[in-house]
Formats: C-alpha cells, structure tokens, sequence
C-alpha cells in the first residue's frame, strides 16, 4: 500500500540551522528580528548517540563537570530508563556527570518558578556545562537558571544542551522562559540553548498524551496572531512580519500530519518536533511568546493559577490551550460577526469602552482574592493589567480609526484566521487530542472553563480578543453561553463524523 504523504519538506528547516539561516538573510525585515542564537538542532532517530560530540562542539571537553537537570519523571526509551542512558553515554565519555532533580509538588508536577530557578543556579559556576533532560518545565528552568549565572556573574555564556523528551512545548528554542511570580504565570525575558537534541526514538516512545499537548500548543497558530494584530490596531503592540513568515511550515504541514503524530511515527514525530522548535523562533524574533499565545493561552494559565484552589492536578498544558483555541476562535468568530452588524446599523458608542482604573482595580483584585486570600495573585495581576488599561486609555483614537477601517481590518483578520473552530477540531481529534472539558489528562470542570474564559482578560498586560469583547460591553451570560453551546455543537459534529466514517 502506498503512502498517502511525500515525506515531510521544511521550508524553514531547524535540522540545518545554515540554510534556516541564509534563507531568512534575504527578508527585507531580517535587520528587524535578533539574530538566532541557537546554534544547531541535532536530529535522528538515534540522535541520543551523539550528545558527546554535541559537547565537544561547544568545546567542552572531557573531564568538564556537565549538570544534567531533570525531574523525577521516568522516561522509557526503548523500554530502558533515558536518563540513566544520558548520563552512562556522558560518563563512558570521560565527563564528570552531576545530576540535578528537581522535586515535584504532591502530584510529582515540577513548577517553574523562581525557587526552582534558585535551586539549579546554586549550582552553577562559570566552567560547567548544563543539560536539561525534559520538556518544557525543565527547559526553561534550566534556560533561565543560566541566562540569570551569566549577567549576574558576567560571564560568557555557559553552554547549555536541551534534549528533547517530549513534543509538548516550543520551549526549546525560545528566547524567554515562563516562570511563576506569586502563583501567576509570567513571560521573562531569557536565553536559548546552543543546541537542542531532538531523539526522535525519545520522542516515539513518549506517552501519547503529551504528545497531543504539543498539537494543542501549535493550534494557537491558527488565532494568536489575529491577537496580536488586535493589539496592534490598538497601539499596545508592534506586528512583526516575520514571527508569520517563519510559521510557514506549521500552516503547511501541521495538519496533513496529524495522523501521523497520533501513530507517533518517525515522520509524525519530525514535523511535530520541527513544527514547535520553529514556534520557538517566532517568540525570540518577537523577544516574547505573543505570536502564539492570545486569549487561548490566558484561558489555560488561569486553569493552572486555580488548581490548587480546586484540589486538581495541574494539567498538560498544551491540552488545555488546544481546547481553549476552540473557545478563543469561537469568541472570534462572534466578535467579527458583532462588528460587522453593529457598524452596518450605525455605529459603536466609544465613550462606554473605558471604564475606569479604580473600577477596574476592584474588579481583578476581587476576582482573585477567592483563589488567593493573601491578595498577591491579584495585585500581581493588577500590576500587569494596569499597563494594558492606560494603554488602552491612551490609543483612543487608535480604536477609533480601527472602527471606521473596519473592512480593510476584516480582511487582514480573515488571512490571519485560516481555520475555523470546526476544522481545527477536526484535526486535533485525528491527533487524539481531548475535546471535552472531561477528556483532559487532569480534567476540568465547564464551570472552572467558563470562569477562566470570563476573566482570562483580567491576568496580565498583553491585548486580546478577549480584552475587546470586554470592552465593547459585549460579554455577558448570553455571549458566554453562545460560545459554550458553539463548542458542544463542534465536538458532536466532528464525533458524528467520526462514526459515519467508521460505519
């Protein structure tokens, strides 16, 4: 039987960062972006293999002392335990292997936060070199343990490899790590490795349950950069051109493959793998992650800032942002549609958009204080709202002109937004990706996901979809409840065809 798919074609391939390289020199905007410090994406099925010469091209030598940081997690490969591959493979080597693992909370969930930065800095010193064995967690902790080393100590930087265990994040090439500050999720400004090792075997034998969190967190793809376009007509954030031309692959591969990353085959895994390193790179060319992380993502954070209050696991994250694209295209959907009949009858009444700054202060410090007593979530919150409320305030007639342009900003929205929420649902269940609130690795409650679609505008500075609702005064109980019975309506489409198909 014939293959239904050619092998995978990157036009933007990570696994030759030279040619990724020269084929983005010739953009127009390439002065625009920073240069791409990450040096090379080893790629293989058995890329395992050559972790030592990885070293070695960093000019670590035998003997060198290498912090391998990690979690409690087992990791199978091959049904033997990775990680003491890892560190057998560096010790036959010659170099002096140091573990570092990182302890988990009563589920055995690592948090990246600011101690446990601390606790991998604490063991750093300028003539080691670091590997993070993990995802994403791990990756950023170990990322920004060392960016922190280097510009408090003033010194180069210190080589640091990621090795791939899971395609659940776009962590790995990412130049910044998110890190918690007071229970609240925050984006901050980091490093990336010098080299990344994707195993691809690693990443065959993962769980299928983090793979698919890695699908969900691409889908935002597909509605981030309407986002950040809204938050560019509104004057609180810059477009770059580039963050959309370096996504190419993923809008031209992602979806054909998704059967083949819910088999987890080689092929599968490459593009899911390639797909993530590449929306990595599209947060270092924008230095934060707001190409792909819009109303999706806030909806997802306020998830994990309440479970602790609701006594849950904190889920995989990339599940919960694939089914909050689903909600965050429908909002979409019905804020395009609302615009498009209250401006043909006659117009918007600006002058009820702006509410006050005291109004506002109350409203996100007592949406917080139930999830948090101490105040901290809240006020932390408050801190970052408070930046997108006076920006807001401040581009009024960026709003306006937004409002008499309309069509002209349609159209860019319209090639911004190249699925709906029915087709991407259909592709994230050829993944095998959850649909249903339920279906999560650590389920949530409709009434916890209507909580945090409501207030997800409250969290932090960055303008979405979800802040232009809000202020148009469009979001209340009957919006909400659209959204919801738009989203139950989608999954039993898409599981009606899925019986059809299978009659």
């Amino acid at each position: 039987m014939l293959n239904r798919l050619m092998p995978p074609v990157f036009k933007y391939d990570v696994g030759n960062m030279k040619d990724l390289n020269e084929r983005i020199k010739r953009w127009s905007d390439y002065d625009q972006i920073p240069k791409i410090e990450l040096e090379d994406v080893i790629v293989g099925r058995d890329a395992i293999e050559r972790l030592p010469e990885a070293l070695q091209s960093l000019n670590v030598r035998a003997g060198r002392r290498v912090l391998a940081v990690m979690d409690e997690t087992v990791i199978l490969r091959k049904g033997e335990k990775l990680k003491e591959q890892v560190q057998a493979l560096l010790t036959r080597a010659g170099y002096a292997v140091e573990k570092l693992v990182l302890k988990g909370d009563e589920y055995g969930v690592v948090h990246a936060d600011a101690k446990q930065v601390e606790t991998v800095q604490s063991r750093l010193d300028k003539t080691c070199a670091v590997i993070s064995v993990g995802s994403g967690t791990v990756t950023d902790i170990a990322k920004h343990a060392c960016f922190l080393y280097q510009n408090e100590n003033d010194c180069e930087r210190i080589p640091l490899i990621s090795f791939m265990t899971a395609n659940t994040v776009p962590a790995y090439t990412s130049r910044s790590s998110i890190i918690s500050k007071d229970g609240v999720k925050r984006t901050w400004p980091s490093r990336t490795p010098n080299i990344v090792l994707m195993d691809v075997q690693t990443l065959m034998d993962c769980p299928l349950h983090y793979t698919v969190g890695g699908v969900g967190d691409l889908f935002p793809v597909f509605d981030a950069f309407a986002d950040w376009y809204l938050a560019d007509c509104m004057g609180t954030a810059t477009v770059l051109d580039a963050c959309w031309r370096i996504v190419d692959d993923i809008k031209d591969l992602l979806i054909p493959y998704m059967e083949e990353v819910a088999n987890r085959t080689s092929a599968g895994m490459e593009v899911l793998g390639k797909c993530l390193l590449v929306t990595g790179l599209t947060m270092t060319f924008a230095q934060d992650s707001v190409p792909v992380s819009g109303y999706e993502h806030v909806i997802s954070h306020l998830l994990d800032m309440t479970a602790d209050y609701d006594k849950r696991k904190t889920g995989v994250h990339g599940q919960q942002v694939g089914e909050s694209v689903l909600l965050a295209l429908i909002n979409m959907e019905k804020l395009v549609a609302r615009l498009d009949k209250e401006l043909a009858d006659g117009g918007i009444d600006i002058g009820n958009c702006y509410p006050s700054e005291e109004e506002m202060q109350k409203k996100v410090l007592d949406t917080f204080r139930p999830i948090d007593p101490t105040g901290k979530m809240g006020r932390e919150c408050w801190n970052d709202y408070s930046q997108k409320l006076k920006k807001w305030n401040d581009n009024r007639p960026k709003f306006e002109a937004f409002l008499k342009e309309w069509p002209e900003h349609r159209a860019v929205l319209k090639e911004l937004l190249p699925h709906t929420a029915l087709a991407c649902a259909r592709a994230l269940n050829k993944a095998e990706h959850p649909l249903l609130f339920g279906e999560l690795d650590a389920p949530v409650t409709e009434e916890r996901f209507r909580w945090a679609m409501r207030f997800a505008n409250l969290m932090r500075k960055r303008f979405t979809s979800a802040d232009l609702t809000y202020f148009l005064g469009w979001y209340d109980m009957d919006w909400e409840n659209d959204i919801i019975s738009r989203y139950y309506e989608i999954v039993r489409t898409v599981r009606a065809e899925n019986s059809s198909a299978a009659r």
